[in-house]
């Protein structure tokens, strides 16, 4: 076959379905034969074609690709499904129906041709007096055959207007037989309700529909759009008149149009206005619940705390400071420990705790992320666990939550005392669902470094809770003799401060902190390379398995996804591989999870290494060891996966590594802030290296506003706390 199909991309196929090797559980990934005039062998067809039934006629787009084992395959980009033509198409088609067999088929076909399908569909009662059919069984053949149909005619309307056949049928997984309806009333529902589809495909859609520019349909999405980008962002709300500026620049129409969208979506539901802002704050419903929410639930909390007696553990070898740090658990709801690395921050949690079960009060410890939690809970020598673990995600707990936890107000955690840790890491989202789920009486102590990095979900919740002074904050400053003479710690502090930070002078000894200079992208990326596979292995015996790349941004040839193409070439490059979507997956590759998936029970930035790749058949996926918990991803959700040798410094918050390598360039300027390298640097435990132009480094350090987030929880806060 390999000579029929060399060199020959974008072709088109027609043929009749034979067989269905394989299709997935989830999603509409499949392996299928396909008959093809002409040809003396049935083609092998992989792709999202998981509609397709034996007798079918397909009509696909793809290309040809060769597989290592099993040769020559057609991957299908577009299919389009039509009934069979032949008899014996018809045949294998009605052998698929329920309770139909090779039998019975044939003597469908026998006695109806090739129209016995059409009278499957609309004349059952013909198809029952067959000898071995009956009503029954016609009745259930008449129910699938139909429900087929309505399947086949979605997915032709839908792929007719551009949309990919793994995008045609998440539709309508969604929307049901209803998907064409809706989709005709209003394209640009796709972008709120269709994972992956976002407002710019849906614009596509809409225009090749024939929507107007200025559709009220389309304006009113494009709004939204820019809330969604906003927050992504991490800001909570925008404000309107900038709101209506952008949008009405980005599409082009009159800012009139703009202020008729905000009153229809107001009236929808579909967005809040927030008038107790100067500019009107425009927020989408779900953050506006989650900050309001969020504000009275620790309000509420602070309002109805008892203080408790406690007799503070250790309290001989803590400073006062420390020392007060535990006695504000005991005096409040809810208070924060914060302080910046090597201050004691580990001594005062495994204190606090100890505390409070000498005096018989259940403790609870949670972090944001599986390698924070394991963090806490060697340092608080007490179980940890995950927020989402902690709160017991059910389906349909609680609609905010799109999925829910399971514990909320009304099943609340059976605690006395709530030790959150990274609680730099807290979104809006996630602290709502928290507060939510601690009992009145109950205390909550946050703990984490303010001068980090603001989560990668929207809000700054750690930093507006101790902006707003209605909650005791303990600030650690007091750098311990145990970390003192750390270059790691030292030019922590100096990049908190605004200095450029110090490697080892000649004849200091090996040191844990250095600077390497290289003046473009290219030579950054070799210098990492050979830091990873020679220079760091060789001289501080680190293999490149406890070494992180962590880098500004995703592009360019010093970000994430050139890096993590060169680092897979030069320190993974052998062993069984599935290359998918025009990516490879090899066993031993280190992986990130890049969205929660409940599930699963695998969360955005949770990483692990790749203990098992198979390439084909049903089992064909990748199988990932996060910390001793193998979880398998089969093809259709390799796409929740990233390559981790390198990663963005925002993932990286809440865990530690060996040893750390950051390339700080010119080309990030847009990214390079004060927080973002001093999040990177306190990442690494042995090793630090930067890696890069002084004058990127420079511009970090002078860029120490990190942007402000737009947010109202610390105005919120006073106002429910002090009235």
């Amino acid at each position: 076959m390999a000579d029929e199909t060399s060199g020959r991309l974008g072709e088109k196929l027609e043929g009749v379905v034979r067989r269905v090797v394989y299709r997935a559980a989830e999603g509409p990934f499949a392996v299928i034969r396909l008959d093809v005039k002409g040809r003396s062998v049935p083609v092998a067809v992989v792709g999202n074609i998981g509609d397709a039934q034996a007798g079918e006629t397909l009509a696909i787009e793809g290309e040809w690709e060769r597989h290592p084992e099993h040769g020559d395959q057609f991957r299908a980009t577009r299919a389009v499904i039509d009934l069979p033509k032949s008899a014996e198409g018809v045949g294998k088609y009605l052998e698929s129906l329920p309770g139909f067999g090779p039998a019975l088929a044939e003597r469908l076909v026998a006695a109806f041709g090739v129209e016995a399908i059409e009278i499957v569909e609309k004349e059952p009662w013909r198809i029952a007096q067959v000898k071995g059919v009956g009503k029954s069984r016609a009745a259930r053949a008449q129910t699938d055959a139909l429900s087929r149909k309505a399947e086949r005619e979605i997915m032709v309307f839908l792929q007719g207007l551009g949309i990919s056949p793994a995008y045609a049928a998440r539709i309508r997984k969604r929307y049901g037989e209803s998907a064409a309806h809706k989709v005709r009333e209003n394209p640009y529902r796709l972008a709120r309700d269709v994972s992956g589809i976002g407002f710019l495909s849906a614009d596509r859609i809409a225009q090749g529909m024939g929507i107007a520019r200025d559709s009220p349909l389309r304006v009113q999405a494009g709004v939204l759009h820019d809330l969604e980008r906003l927050s992504e962002e991490g800001h909570l709300f925008g404000a309107r008149g900038e709101t209506i500026s952008r949008t009405a620049v980005s599409l082009e129409v009159q800012t009139e149009l703009v202020e008729e969208a905000l009153k229809a979506l107001v009236l929808e539901g579909a967005l809040v206005i927030d008038k107790e802002v100067e500019d009107e704050a425009l927020y989408l419903p779900r953050l506006h619940r989650a900050e309001v929410d969020c504000a009275r639930r620790i309000a509420k909390l602070l309002s109805a705390h008892r203080p408790i007696r406690l007799s503070v553990v250790g309290a001989e070898k803590l400073t006062v400071t420390q020392r007060g740090a535990i006695e504000k658990s005991a005096e409040a709801a809810v208070t924060v420990l914060t302080g910046g690395p090597g201050t004691g921050k580990t001594t005062v949690v495994r204190a606090l705790v100890a505390s409070w079960q000498r005096a018989k009060k259940r403790v609870l410890c949670a972090a944001p992320t599986g390698r924070a939690a394991r963090r806490l809970s060697e340092a608080s020598g007490h179980p940890a666990q995950t927020i989402h673990r902690l709160l017991e995600w059910g389906q349909g707990a609680d609609a905010e939550d799109r999925f829910g936890f399971s514990r909320k107000e009304s099943n609340p955690l059976e605690v006395d005392l709530l030790v959150v840790d990274e609680a730099s890491m807290l979104d809006i989202q996630l602290a709502r669902a928290l507060f939510l789920a601690v009992p009145q009486g109950a205390s909550v102590v946050l703990v984490g470094d303010v001068d980090q990095l603001p989560p990668v979900g929207p809000g700054q919740v750690l930093s507006d809770i101790i902006a707003s002074k209605v909650v005791p904050v303990t600030r650690l400053s007091e750098v311990f003799r145990q970390a003192q003479g750390s270059g790691i710690i030292d030019n922590a502090y100096r990049v908190l401060h605004g200095e450029f930070p110090q490697s080892p002078r000649e004849g200091e000894g090996l040191g844990d902190f250095f600077f390497i200079p290289a003046d473009t992208p290219e030579k950054v990326r070799d210098v990492v390379l050979r830091l990873l596979s020679q220079r760091i292995p060789q001289a501080f015996h680190i293999p490149w398995q406890e070494t992180q790349v962590l880098t500004p941004m995703h592009r360019g040839p010093a970000g994430t996804e050139e890096l993590n193409r060169v680092l897979q070439a030069t320190v993974n490059p052998r062993g069984r591989e599935l290359v998918y979507a025009g990516r490879t997956f090899r066993a031993g590759d280190r992986l990130m999870q890049i969205r929660n998936n409940y599930d699963r029970d695998v969360y955005n930035g949770d990483v692990g290494y790749a203990a098992r790749v198979v390439d084909d058949g049903p089992e064909a996926g990748v199988w990932v060891e996060f910390d001793g918990r193998v979880v398998h991803y089969q093809l259709e959700s390799l796409g929740e996966l990233e390559h981790a040798f390198a990663m963005t410094v925002h993932k990286s918050q809440g865990s530690e590594y060996a040893a750390v390598v950051v390339p700080m360039l010119m080309h990030h300027r847009m990214l390079l802030r004060r927080n973002l390298l001093y999040t990177a640097v306190t990442r690494g435990k042995k090793l630090v290296v930067l890696v890069g132009q002084e004058r990127a480094i420079r511009f970090a350090l002078d860029s120490a506003d990190a942007g402000r987030r737009a947010t109202r929880l610390e105005s919120r806060l006073r106002q429910f706390v002090v009235g």
